[in-house]
């Protein structure tokens, strides 16, 4: 006799074993796609990753693995729950499954991305509201699982009452929630869409696997609802997306639930955002939902795959961030484009929490600004998290081991704590670029240098000073050779005058540094470097060349000049779409850009600045314009026009009447400091 899933019946079966976010928990959470991963995180790729992943997460979140009618669709409109065989990421015989069974083998447990807010039509005859009726047997050849609608369960208010208004038969009560307007609104009053989401729910962790669920767009409908829902299935892992920065309204939300959901921690994320976005350290003593009772039901994270594509994406700092997460309490998410880019980082830092048996609900010991920046200790059962976010002189470390340090952060566990399984090396590192460091300076600066994974290059603060001397077109620079790149470099007196950060070096710089905190690249004027064959000179034209990289798949060139003169052709926001001419030989693609004809003498730009199709978030830094530069994301990197000869650089403490002008040619008024030119030579104007 084959047996129906009853919504009576189960809820009578677990009314006294639910759910919560498992107390004390001490693993760690990775968001394994991002928008429109389809290729990166198709669940083969995934699976044949599980021996890496497992090694540090606990719990991994995947997209909706249900059929949304289209190859292209990251799962948010659903249209079927029981057929998980079409999908962008692959089927579900075999491929899914086999996925979920290889990570649940290695104990990482694997959370489906649940939409219940909404729901989508078959669409046929252009109806709105034709929901498919679905009904699949388990693999115990007995179970059967059945959905079956009616317009009866589509709130009566959807699309602001636009679904009604056009004819379609939606007679379920009001939206005990926010109005969606992308796909139907279910009512969650209606007992036949609770069945229907319980069955489902039910069939997902029976069937498939999946452990849990990231419940999207709760805001939607009563948090009420999901206390059913997590009371008549009793998932391992239930974590929310409530979209709001107060805390408070977190704690409000979580309560409605019963406490069967735990919430991801938007309250600490915008605070995080203004702290290491911005240097704005102080912010971090408001340590959002994480900070609190609640931080049991806490799930930390940087950024997601919505908030990584809008304006709260976190751009500045993003390592930093990542380990103040992996220090605090709550249970962190890590998002899979940083986990992609700082593996070796955030892995050794995971390791270190796990050891010193930091938990969702460990408490803080010490927090607080410190000059520079911040502080935060976390005491685990087995030891101490100590993490510094900031540039913080003179604090005592002593009793702790460095895990992982860098620019503006270092993490600590307290050395009772015995480490095993950490990865050396360094996360971003070539070992085939060897730059070499050129400054001009009346005095030997020294230099403080680190890689993008923390290792200190040139000794501890304040560094190294220079002392090998070069002469380079009869100008003498003081020279530092690194045998790996990209590399950070600070330029400093050895006492208390430093330069900021100057970061992701390349290839061979040249400063001029006059031991205060102010400096010229002055690279421009002496490197030139091997250019793709596609980067050629034009006489008469106003160009520019850019390398662009994965995130810049439609590049634009925003120009500008003084008193903000557009050089554009296209006038308005974002500008000029770039050509594509050919590829580097790394097959990254060579974008050219061109304002028209220029003869000399014409003016010239002075900034650009370049967009992914003017978006407010991969966009580059504004670059100071040089006619024929080739450009990436980090700045100049070389140039199709061969550099004119120009003599000598020499000082100037005041500037006589002969006009001068800036690197880009641009002529500047008494009041410029810095390498200029005048009368054909480099001077320095102090």
């Amino acid at each position: 006799m084959k047996k129906f899933y009853s919504f009576i019946v189960v809820l009578l079966i677990v009314q006294y074993s639910f759910a919560q976010w498992p107390a004390n928990y001490g693993g760690v959470m990775l968001q394994a796609f991002y928008w429109n991963s389809f290729q990166d995180t198709k669940w083969n790729k995934l699976t044949s990753q599980a021996d890496e992943i497992s090694k540090y997460f606990d719990v991994m979140w995947v997209p909706n693995s249900g059929d949304c009618k289209s190859t292209g669709s990251m799962g948010y409109l659903p249209v079927y729950w029981l057929d998980h065989n079409r999908t962008a990421f692959g089927t579900e015989e075999s491929e899914l499954t086999d996925m979920i069974k290889t990570y649940n083998a290695r104990g990482t447990k694997v959370l489906m991305d649940l939409v219940i807010n909404h729901k989508s039509p078959v669409g046929k005859n252009g109806s709105w509201i034709d929901f498919a009726n679905e009904e699949r047997t388990g693999a115990d050849g007995t179970t059967v699982y059945k959905l079956d609608w009616t317009g009866a369960d589509i709130c009566n208010n959807d699309d602001g009452g636009d679904t009604k208004n056009k004819g379609w038969n939606v007679t379920g009560a009001d939206d005990t929630g926010d109005d969606f307007s992308g796909a139907r609104d279910l009512d969650h009053t209606s007992s036949n869409v609770q069945k229907n989401v319980i069955t489902y729910m039910n069939f997902l962790q029976k069937e498939l696997g999946y452990s849990g669920f990231r419940l999207d767009m709760v805001k939607g409908y009563s948090g009420y609802y999901t206390g059913i829902y997590n009371k008549a299935t009793n998932p391992e892992f239930s974590v929310a997306e409530y979209w709001d920065g107060n805390v408070e309204t977190l704690k409000n939300w979580i309560n409605s639930t019963g406490k069967t959901s735990a919430a991801f921690d938007f309250s600490l994320k915008y605070v995080m955002r203004d702290a290491f976005g911005s240097g704005y350290w102080s912010a971090l003593d408001n340590k959002g939902l994480a900070g609190t009772d609640y931080s049991r039901y806490a799930v930390t994270f940087i950024d997601n795959h919505d908030t990584y594509e809008n304006e709260s994406r976190l751009v500045n700092n993003v390592l930093p961030a990542n380990a103040f997460i992996l220090a605090m309490p709550g249970t962190p998410c890590i998002f899979l484009k940083h986990w992609q880019k700082y593996p070796i980082a955030i892995g050794n830092m995971i390791l270190a929490r796990k050891a010193a048996g930091i938990t969702n609900q460990s408490p803080i010991v010490e927090a607080g600004e410190q000059p520079g920046g911040y502080v935060i200790k976390v005491q685990g059962s087995k030891g101490t998290v100590l993490c510094i976010s900031g540039y913080v002189k003179g604090y005592d470390t002593s009793g702790f081991n460095c895990i992982a340090t860098g620019t503006n952060f270092a993490y600590f566990v307290s050395n009772n704590v015995t480490m095993e399984g950490l990865r050396e090396g360094n996360d971003m590192i070539d070992e085939n670029l060897k730059p070499n460091i050129y400054v001009t300076a009346a005095t030997a600066p020294f230099i403080y240098s680190w890689t993008e994974g923390g290792q200190e290059r040139s000794g501890s603060w304040p560094g190294t000073q220079m002392t090998e001397k070069v002469t380079i077109n009869g100008q003498q620079f003081w020279k530092y050779s690194f045998d790996l790149g990209p590399i950070h470099i600070i330029l400093n007196d050895g006492a208390s005058q430093q330069t900021a950060n100057i970061e992701n070096l390349a290839h061979d710089y040249y400063f001029a540094y006059n031991g205060t905190s102010d400096y010229s690249d002055i690279t421009a004027m002496y490197w030139k470097p091997e250019v793709p064959y596609c980067v050629k000179p034009y006489s008469g034209k106003l160009y520019c060349y850019f390398r662009g990289n994965k995130e810049y798949k439609s590049p634009y060139a925003w120009v500008w000049g003084e008193n903000d003169k557009n050089f554009c052709i296209k006038k308005v926001w974002p500008g000029d779409k770039l050509m594509l001419v050919g590829y580097d030989n790394d097959n990254y693609p060579v974008y050219y850009w061109t304002g028209g004809s220029w003869k000399e003498g014409d003016e010239l730009p002075t900034k650009i600045l370049f967009t992914n199709e003017g978006s407010s978030i991969i966009r580059t830094e504004e670059f100071n314009f040089g006619n024929s530069y080739y450009y990436d994301v980090t700045g100049y990197i070389g140039s199709a026009e061969v550099p004119t000869g120009i003599a000598t650089i020499k000082a100037l403490n005041t500037v006589s009447n002969t006009p001068i002008y800036n690197l880009q040619g641009q002529r500047v008024d008494g009041n410029y400091r810095g390498i200029a030119i005048q009368n054909g030579r480099k001077v320095v104007v102090k």
